[in-house]
């Protein structure tokens, strides 16, 4: 039988929870006396964002530890991913430098770098396979998103943005900076009080 406590929301993270939001959130409207406050808070959010990382590096190592000893269909990228980890790991440890270390850095110039630019690469093809899918001129609405990300690119590009009128490529960046980031801020800013509002639905129900 489970303990009634389990029942009843933890109001003491609730409560932690809040004075921090309130503290952080009257320190970004500019009261000088919560700005050591502040800086203290942010000082022990990441020192707990290391050990989140730290814990969650240790959880994929022993995730695919367990795929590799067991044989599992895909070890094989299992095995590569632990090689891997153990060398950046070494290579950070024997130099007194280090994450600066120089052989850290070689190592993520020569292998990481590439592979981020290759995986962005391949993004490419894909939104671009979404975009002939979903965009669509015989969709409502979908000639004005179509003809927008088409001039948008256009614009992007060097050898277009070379040919084009001025004014054209001005009235392209003024829609960029203007309209499509405030948009792009009232969605982030929604976005993040839906996961406010979620995470407190979660502490408060939690069992």
């Amino acid at each position: 039988m489970p303990s009634p406590h389990l029942d009843r929301p933890n109001y003491l993270v609730l409560t932690v929870l809040t004075v921090t939001v309130v503290i952080l959130g009257l320190d970004r409207l500019g009261l000088p006396p919560l700005r050591a406050t502040a800086i203290q808070l942010y000082l022990w959010a990441v020192l707990l964002s290391a050990f989140a990382l730290l814990l969650g590096v240790a959880n994929v190592g022993w995730v695919h530890l367990r795929r590799v000893l067991a044989g599992q269909a895909g070890w094989q990228h299992s095995a590569a991913l632990l090689v891997a980890l153990l060398v950046f790991f070494a290579a950070g440890m024997v130099s007194p430098t280090g994450a600066a270390s120089p052989m850290l850095e070689w190592l993520f110039d020569s292998i990481i770098a590439p592979g981020q630019a290759s995986l962005f690469a391949l993004l490419a093809f894909f939104m671009a396979g979404a975009a002939y899918r979903f965009l669509r001129v015989g969709r409502p609405g979908a000639a004005w998103l179509l003809a927008g990300a088409a001039l948008v690119l256009l614009v992007q590009m060097p050898a277009a943005h070379a040919l084009l009128p001025a004014t054209l490529a001005a009235l392209v960046g003024w829609v960029l900076d203007v309209p499509a980031m405030a948009a792009l801020r009232g969605v982030l800013l929604g976005s993040s009080f839906a996961l406010a509002v979620i995470a407190f639905r979660f502490l408060l129900t939690a069992r």
